[in-house]
């Protein structure tokens, strides 16, 4: 049974890996989202696009809770960072996970206005349940877009943190 110093111990060395430059890096990515209710950095919602059902607060919420977790879970592996195998396998994750985060950063950007037009206003047809189902893809489409871009750039970052982090440590 953990006891209180364990837990102390626990999250002195979370702080501690969180002091790194990639660790302070992962702790902005994480909550970068939280920065679009203050000012439209990502748009999330610019004249009812990319959401017109979603509640842009919502969607920062899910945003932030799967950066948390991912932080979480990532430094819960922190051991497994020690092997260099695994070292260079977690660096080339880093920098796939960087570079499909950019990839889906774009795709949210660049391709919400273009679906939009595409997907919503162009449809003529009358029948309202259509509407909403193509509606309801649309922003499902764009809600996962958003929550990888932040999800897979705040995992980079830690990759790299627990990288840097493990090699002070050793």
């Amino acid at each position: 049974m953990a006891t209180g110093r364990t837990y102390l111990a626990e999250l002195r060395e979370f702080l501690g890996f969180l002091r790194s430059l990639w660790g302070l890096l992962a702790g902005v990515s994480v909550l970068f989202p939280l920065s679009n209710l203050l000012a439209e950095v990502v748009p999330i919602d610019q004249d009812g696009r990319p959401f017109t059902q979603l509640d842009p607060a919502t969607l920062t919420a899910i945003t932030m809770v799967t950066c948390i977790f991912i932080t979480f879970a990532t430094f819960h592996r922190r051991d497994e960072f020690t092997d260099d195998t695994v070292r260079r396998a977690q660096a080339r994750k880093s920098r796939i996970a960087f570079t499909v985060a950019l990839a889906a950063g774009a795709a949210y950007l660049f391709c919400r206005t273009f679906a939009y037009d595409n997907i919503i206003e162009l449809d003529t047809t009358p029948d309202y349940a259509d509407f909403m189902w193509k509606s309801a893809i649309y922003e499902g489409v764009f809600a996962v877009l958003y929550v990888a871009f932040f999800a897979l750039l705040t995992w980079a970052f830690l990759l790299l943190a627990l990288l840097e982090y493990q090699r002070d440590e050793a």
